[in-house]
């Protein structure tokens, strides 16, 4: 196959086109070379071939329809929506130290999402599937299908397994407290779901010494026997 000088640049402007530009910079170097000898070697000519077909119009149709058909989804389905979402809020504010690495190589691709979808417009695809095919996405996943555990007005106390020995020494694990306001719309930790203990929705509590955020999973609701007790 002898490469033309028209070949390369269409092949330039659509390496351009899929911000393949380390492919675009190649091509260009190679359609210098052609301008200068006349010929490329048949090793360049191999190399232009595959690059060529890399950037061809073929892919970035297929792309266009890719982006077209997510952007149907995004629009018209609701839970995919939320879920993305959901996702790209956990991992914009989480810092959980088990999954830092993880979790701050996604960090660019939640930020990008939330301002497509603040300016109303849709995320790239391939942003959201960076998300959803994230190793932290099915733990997740069980949090986000399930509805929270508690309600605001519920009278609660910490589980004594999640306080420290100072905080029971401080008789924490024995204080009530009144959830204030649920904040269900997203999480910053990942834990396996309890189908009892719950999940790491967190929760506003008003505790006699004083406002806190805890998560469901550290909670439990105060029994009828302490609640006739402490009446």
């Amino acid at each position: 196959m002898t490469v033309t000088d028209e070949q390369l640049q269409n092949a330039i402007d659509r390496a351009y086109i899929l911000d393949n530009v380390r492919d675009a910079t190649v091509l260009e170097d190679m359609r210098k070379t052609l301008k200068k000898w006349g010929s490329l070697t048949a090793g360049q000519e191999n190399y232009a071939s595959n690059l060529m077909q890399k950037n061809s119009q073929e892919v970035i149709d297929a792309i266009n329809k890719s982006k077209e058909g997510h952007a149907d989804k995004w629009n018209n389905d609701e839970d995919y929506r939320n879920w993305v979402l959901f996702l790209a809020k956990f991992f914009l504010v989480s810092r959980q130290s088990a999954y830092y690495i993880h979790i701050c190589n996604r960090k660019l691709h939640a930020k990008k999402i939330l301002l497509a979808d603040n300016d109303g417009e849709v995320p790239n695809p391939d942003d959201c599937l960076r998300l959803t095919s994230s190793k932290l996405a099915p733990r997740l996943r069980d949090t986000y299908d399930h509805p929270p555990i508690y309600s605001v007005g519920d009278l609660v106390q910490r589980r004594k397994a999640e306080l420290t020995w100072h905080e029971e020494r401080k008789g924490l694990a024995d204080e009530m407290g009144i959830i204030v306001e649920l904040r269900s719309k997203f999480v910053s930790q990942v834990a396996t779901y309890s189908k009892t203990r719950g999940g790491t929705r967190t929760y506003k509590i008003m505790f006699p010494s004083g406002e806190t955020i805890l998560e469901e999973r550290q909670i439990k609701l105060v029994s009828r026997k302490k609640r006739a007790h402490n009446k």
